[in-house]
């Protein structure tokens, strides 16, 4: 049995010396086979695998295809002989990354000051709603695609605990390749980024706060070479066995003159229906912030009657959300937002000129345990909302005065998120912050609000600017691209 898989690897590491144009006359061929079997004995049986069930010139193409995208090949073309069992695997990984952040807290559900908010984190001691959406992503051909566990915690603490947990937890879905990434892993990347010299290339990465979350939902399959990149949440179930054929076929595809840089698809609810449920009485009122919940389903019944299954939207979901290489290596999650990350990015987005789409027929059932619903209100909210409606507005005004910025309208936005960055929202949110009892002076938070909106632009126009350059950073990073295979389960 060695020998044979002995000589199957030799026969794969072949191909891929002949497909990426590598000289093999210093007879690297041979003593990387042996490396690869000696050291990587399990990945070497897991290539020897899957180059079984697939025809010789299949595998010859992906190797090619894989060594030509400049994200895998380019840091290897070159490279000393002990990279390659690692450009081996980086080849064979599938290209694509279904991301999941996943957050905890402490047990019993205990909080200290100074830590990180999030909707519904779980207690380490708790049921998790990971499991279920692991069970249902068991369900799909695992060989399509790989899985990657963002573990966001509330305070530093419980980070340990947390991790071990969704271990636990991943162990359990052995037929599923998985990387975990918590603290440990997320200072192993601060290393790499950020050198010798000391400068912090990584302050908009990190396992605290949405936005930055999400911007390792990112990096990371960038840093993996990942050719789609299908963003789901913690508190969902995969119910379509065709879903990652629905959220990876039409990226990069062009509709109506367009690019589908992004795509977004709609959350089941409960009812199997895709609209939110709405409170009678408030959909009557005149304040948009009461009606926020009709407004978004006007948007959605706006986009159903629009011709075509893929029609460009003014919206997207952040739990059932897609990026092409392009389109995550250009656009980050702009960090100094605190609510709605998703609305945000897709505003980034067709600033930079960036399109996302709505897919009719993506759907994911949505299951958030009670107190992370939007049926879920409180002042924080609300006060969150009017905070981050400001802050879109102002991006809009800069976008029609800042040259290489795309200019965005409220129009093209409607109704939602439209209808919040008009010019009455203030008035709006006074009245709806009044009737939730917000506890401050409302008029001051307003004038503060305004005020740090316009103080965030400059800050935001930085960020825009250099986040291409540390992903730029990270796929050239061939160390961290096998450090983080290393710890990649099934792999």
């Amino acid at each position: 049995m060695k020998a044979r898989k002995g000589g199957d690897l030799r026969e794969l590491v072949r191909r891929a010396v002949s497909a990426g144009g590598i000289d093999d006359s210093s007879g690297a061929q041979e003593e990387t086979t042996q490396m690869c079997l000696v050291r990587g004995g399990k990945r070497a049986s897991l290539l020897q695998r899957r180059t079984r069930t697939r025809p010789p010139d299949l595998t010859h193409s992906i190797f090619k295809r894989r060594l030509d995208h400049a994200a895998v090949g380019a840091p290897f073309r070159n490279a000393p002989v002990t990279n390659f069992c690692m450009l081996i695997s980086a080849v064979m990984l599938p290209s694509t990354c279904v991301v999941v952040p996943t957050y905890w807290s402490r047990a019993g559900g205990a909080s200290c000051a100074g830590d990180a908010v999030y909707d519904h984190p779980t207690a380490v001691d708790a049921p998790s709603t990971l499991d279920a959406l692991l069970e249902s992503l068991e369900k799909l051909d695992t060989r399509t695609f790989y899985l990657l566990i963002l573990v966001a915690v509330t305070g530093a603490d419980v980070a340990r605990d947390a991790e071990a947990r969704v271990r636990d937890l991943v162990a359990g879905y052995p037929g599923v390749t998985s990387l975990v990434f918590g603290p440990s892993t997320l200072q192993v990347l601060r290393e790499r980024l950020n050198g010798e010299a000391g400068e912090d290339r990584t302050s908009f990465l990190d396992l605290a706060r949405y936005p930055k979350i999400r911007n390792l939902q990112l990096a990371i399959p960038l840093t993996l070479g990942s050719q789609a990149i299908v963003a789901l949440d913690d508190d969902e179930i995969v119910t379509d066995s065709a879903f990652l054929r629905k959220a990876t076929e039409p990226l990069g595809t062009s509709i109506d003159g367009r690019v589908v840089d992004g795509l977004s698809g709609y959350y089941l609810q409960d009812d199997g229906g895709i609209l939110l449920r709405i409170d009678p009485d408030k959909s009557r009122s005149p304040n948009i912030f009461d009606r926020k919940a009709s407004i978004m389903n006007a948007a959605t019944e706006m986009l159903q009657r629009d011709p075509g299954d893929i029609v460009l939207t003014p919206f997207c979901f952040g739990g059932n959300m897609e990026f092409t290489p392009e389109l995550a290596a250009s656009v980050g999650f702009d960090p100094q937002i605190t609510r709605g990350e998703d609305i945000d990015y897709l505003i980034n987005a067709r600033l930079e000129g960036k399109n996302i789409f709505m897919r009719k027929d993506l759907r994911i059932l949505h299951r958030p345990p009670a107190g992370g619903s939007y049926q879920d209100a409180s002042w924080s909210k609300l006060e969150q909302d009017v905070m981050r409606f400001t802050y879109e507005r102002e991006k809009l005004l800069i976008s029609q005065t800042v040259p290489d910025l795309r200019p965005l309208t409220v129009e093209e936005l409607m109704p939602y998120p439209g209808e919040f960055l008009s010019d009455n929202h203030e008035e709006d949110a006074r009245e709806a912050l009044s009737a939730a009892r917000y506890p401050e002076d409302i008029d001051g938070f307003l004038r503060h609000t305004t005020e740090t909106a316009r103080e965030k632009i400059d800050e935001y126009l930085r960020f825009r600017t250099s986040w291409p350059n540390v992903t730029a950073r990270l796929r050239d990073d061939a160390g961290l691209r096998d450090k983080l295979l290393s710890r990649m389960r099934g792999v």
